[in-house]
């Protein structure tokens, strides 16, 4: 982090050392080849190929039909019909 002394001089700023070299070169293979495998096949999940996740709970059945009655809605009102549909 960067400082300013009290004579004005500013110190600390350099963050960057011989260490940060390998880190970015590593970063910039592996957003490359993820990239490409990313067009190559786009269903490769981090499990293997084709694989598809299901987020339902483990040991349940699928989701009910819909439901027998409507829950609330404002029902039937009269009022004002909608304007004709335009067309040309």
């Amino acid at each position: 982090m960067s400082y300013v002394s009290r004579d004005g001089r500013i110190g600390g700023g350099s963050e960057w050392s011989l260490s940060k070299i390998p880190d970015l070169f590593w970063g910039f293979v592996n957003f490359i080849v993820l990239f490409f495998q990313t067009l190559v096949s786009p269903d490769l999940t981090s499990r293997g190929n084709g694989y598809s996740a299901s987020y339902t709970a483990p040991g349940r059945g699928p989701p009910p039909g819909p439901p027998r009655r409507r829950m609330g809605g404002i029902g039937r009102v009269a009022g004002i019909p909608p304007p004709p549909m335009g067309g040309g």
